[in-house]
């Protein structure tokens, strides 16, 4: 393994642990100064994938490269899908836990009610498991399909 290859390597597995990030951090979203601005970061990352690709710099699959550095945006545009779901066609705000308390964002304090803790866990099922799920769909799909 060259010295390229564990630069490419760790550069994608500090794209992925920025996704865990925002999963970890979804109540910032709720307001949309913070939104915005992890959004035009999180598509900036996503651009150098794509400046990657085309220098042919890439050790994985042809659009795998350029799916895992767009999956922080990706993650963002899935949890705040999440986020207004439940606040528009549930008509309820849902409040991420971890570990049985409520989590905090990096900028926002989290209000929710621990006398909702149900419905409060299963909203953050889904907080984490969607944008996984989708992204792990798109990369064996890629993967089948392309390779």
């Amino acid at each position: 393994m060259t010295l390229s290859e564990v630069y490419f390597y760790m550069i994608i597995i500090i794209y992925q642990l920025f996704s865990v990030v925002i999963i970890t951090f979804t109540e910032d979203l709720k307001e949309d100064k913070y939104y915005k601005r992890y959004l035009k970061i999180t598509f900036t990352i996503g651009f150098l994938g794509i400046i990657m690709e085309l220098l042919n710099w890439n050790y994985l699959c042809q659009f795998n490269c350029t799916l895992l550095t767009f999956s922080p945006f990706l993650t963002l545009i899935i949890s705040k899908g999440i986020v207004e779901f439940y606040k528009r066609i549930i008509n309820k705000e849902g409040f991420q836990m971890q570990w049985g308390k409520l989590s905090d964002g990096i900028w926002v304090k989290n209000n929710g009610n621990l006398n909702h803790k149900g419905f409060y866990g299963f909203y953050t099922v889904n907080i984490v498991g969607f944008p996984f799920m989708i992204i792990g769909m798109l990369y064996i799909l890629i993967e089948k399909n392309v390779c």
